[in-house]
């Protein structure tokens, strides 16, 4: 009998921002869309940490934008995962992975994208917690080479990092992603179109052929889940031989005050209406 292939693929949210609370901070800051979390904000990234913890089977990988906030969220499930490890050699470490990192609106320059790790004090003081061997993806030259970052290119991007994420993890394999709101919900949709591209693929080539007129088989379609993506929120998928299978939505019961902050495409408002 043939061996089943599993992963599990966790989608998290950061939490709530200081520029959300404190609205003169954007008028002192040196890069504005690089805040820092709420006092709040820790104190939900450590209610996630809590519950990520107590998930069987382990989180066997973390990976986070290397945003501010997406660091300081990942830190804190970082310290609680790896709470009772017995040497060094066990810490499930965070991978900082740029093809994880925000889409923004307006123009990225040297004042809008993110700080060297480097230059972190998150980073620099808890360094157990990091990879340093790892090779991201894509580089922070991307962001500044692409300036204003079209919606496709964001799915492109999430695409060929998720298509890295998958390939580079052993079946068994149980994955993290910190993340913000909107590569959260094209990172589930590209996870989604992966697995559906690559279990096409897989169809006798015969029947490929009777089946030209749907678009190749329907190989281009972009899967529109209507993802949730509160602060600190969790949306997860179970992996089996390459099937998808989303198990919860933007799971929000870990928090103190429940789901908050949800953020979606104004464009596609209309999926959400038809999915409640």
């Amino acid at each position: 009998m043939a061996t089943v292939r599993k992963k599990r693929i966790y989608f998290a949210r950061h939490g709530e921002r200081v520029d959300w609370i404190d609205k003169n901070w954007m008028a002192t800051c040196k890069r504005p869309s690089d805040p820092s979390l709420s006092h709040y904000g820790l104190q939900q990234a450590r209610e996630l940490a809590l519950y990520v913890a107590q998930i069987q089977p382990r989180i066997t990988h973390i990976y986070a934008s290397p945003f501010l906030r997406t660091i300081q969220t990942a830190l804190q499930v970082a310290q609680e995962l790896n709470k009772h490890v017995s040497s060094t050699d066990e810490i499930i470490k965070i991978r900082l992975e740029p093809g994880y990192g925000e889409y923004f609106f307006d123009e990225w320059d040297q004042n809008t994208i993110y700080q060297p790790s480097s230059q972190l004090l998150e980073v620099s003081q808890n360094s157990a917690y990091f990879d340093q061997d790892y090779d991201s993806v894509i580089k922070s030259d991307y962001y500044l080479q692409t300036k204003i970052e079209s919606r496709q290119q964001l799915r492109n991007r999430l695409k060929r990092v998720m298509e890295s994420t998958l390939d580079s993890s052993k079946d068994d394999s149980n994955i993290l992603i910190v993340t913000h709101a909107a590569p959260l919900i094209e990172g589930a949709r590209a996870l989604a179109t992966i697995t559906r591209e690559r279990n096409q693929r897989m169809i006798d080539t015969e029947e490929i052929e009777n089946q030209n007129n749907l678009e190749k088989n329907n190989l281009s379609k972009w899967e529109m889940l209507p993802i949730r993506a509160g602060v600190c929120s969790l949306t997860y998928f179970e992996l089996i031989d390459d099937k998808c299978i989303l198990l919860e939505n933007g799971l929000a019961s870990h928090l103190s005050k429940g789901e908050q902050n949800v953020w979606i495409f104004p464009d596609d408002s209309s999926l959400y209406e038809l999915s409640e």
